[in-house]
Formats: C-alpha cells, structure tokens, sequence
C-alpha cells in the first residue's frame, strides 16, 4: 500500500475509534478502489470519473449533484487542490474540512492550517 493509502487509512482508523457510528464513504482514483474495499473502516468506495489533473466543471457539478443525493455531513477533502474542493461543495455538504490550500476559501468552511513541523 502506498503512502498516501496508509496515512488515509490512519485518518479512517481514527474517525472510526472517536465516532464509531459514522459512515465513510470515499471518493477516490478507481484505481485504488481494490485498496479501499479491504479497509474495514470504508463503508463504500467511489470512483472518481476524472483523472488526475483533468478539470472537468461540468462533471465536478454533475457529480456533486449527484453524491447530493446521499445526504453527507461532512467532508474531508485530503488533496490539497482547488479542484478538489468543488466536489463536496456543489454536493451541498454542509462541513467541508480539509487543509488551505490553492485559494479553497469558500470550498471549504472548516479550513485548517497545515502544521508542517510535525
């Protein structure tokens, strides 16, 4: 498993031990989703329709519209792209968490500074 994978895991693992109730659900690059389905902690796997770099508005926006339909209530968006962000905030979920990053001010309502000496 990559890096990436891991330390996504451990933020799983570590939403699971404090809200053991909350459903994560992940969207992600459709070639990772053999990884996500072997973690207990994700309850569904989503692919990402759009490939790395791809900009894609009108796909973000369908998208969102159509994750809206789950009724999330929070996001945690890990990349630290602008494009990103789009995602949950056209999906209408109401806590959009994740690291300031490319001018996400808006994208996200729950911004967090990264503490890059830890």
């Amino acid at each position: 498993m990559g890096r990436r994978h891991g330390d996504a895991q451990s933020l799983f693992i570590t939403l699971k031990n404090a809200r053991p109730d909350c459903q994560i659900d992940v969207l992600a690059p459709s070639w990772s989703l053999p990884l996500l389905e072997r973690m207990p902690e994700v309850a569904k796997a989503i692919a990402m329709p759009l490939s790395h770099g791809q900009f894609g508005l009108l796909d973000r926006i369908k998208l969102g519209r159509k994750l809206r339909a789950e009724g999330y209530h929070q996001a945690i968006v890990l990349p630290n792209s602008w494009k990103s962000a789009l995602i949950p905030y056209f999906a209408g979920i109401p806590v959009r968490t994740g690291y300031i990053g490319e001018c996400r001010w808006g994208l996200l309502n729950d911004a967090r500074r990264l503490d890059k000496t830890c």
